[in-house]
């Protein structure tokens, strides 16, 4: 091998380990934010509430912004841990309708819709489960909010999106 053809792959590999520890600093610091509000989120459940081990964090964002921490009490019982700037809340997840519930009522409700996310928000004064979901049919795909109680699965409201 030449020294020519060396010094151009030596020169390129040095030219892809840097730009790949480049792209990951900047990874990691546009993530840290992210990551720093999930581990904050946990760490007031904890304290706020009886929740003693934190299985995942969402994001919720309404007419006020959430992270949404589920886990689990000292018991092993499921618990779910909304954490606002300005409030806690905690609910026992076996005293409300579970994912799968409210995703059954919307399937038998809205046959064939293609359901997207489930998850717990807050709309006005009530906790809710918040499911995004979208309908093709003849004019469009169309994608929707449907709001269901918290506590028993009642229906709320419906906010429809324009058309894509």
């Amino acid at each position: 091998m030449s020294a020519k053809r060396t010094r151009i792959i030596v020169f390129g590999v040095f030219i892809i380990l840097t730009l790949g520890v480049v792209l990951s600093r900047f990874y990691l610091n546009v993530q840290n934010a992210h990551w720093d509000s999930k581990r904050t989120a946990v760490e007031i459940a904890f304290e706020k509430s009886i929740m003693t081990k934190a299985d995942n964090v969402d994001f919720f964002y309404g007419d006020e912004p959430f992270r949404i921490v589920y886990g689990e009490d000292k018991l092993g019982q499921g618990v779910i841990v909304w954490v606002s700037d300005k409030d806690v809340h905690t609910e026992m997840a076996s005293e409300g309708f579970t994912q799968d519930q409210i995703r059954d009522a919307v399937m038998k409700k809205y046959p064939g819709v293609e359901i997207d996310r489930i998850m717990p928000g807050k709309l006005g004064q009530e906790y809710v489960w918040e499911v995004f979901y979208k309908k093709i049919d003849d004019s469009g795909t169309r994608h929707f909010y449907d709001y269901y109680k918290f506590k028993d699965g009642s229906y709320i409201d419906t906010y429809r999106l324009s058309l894509q």
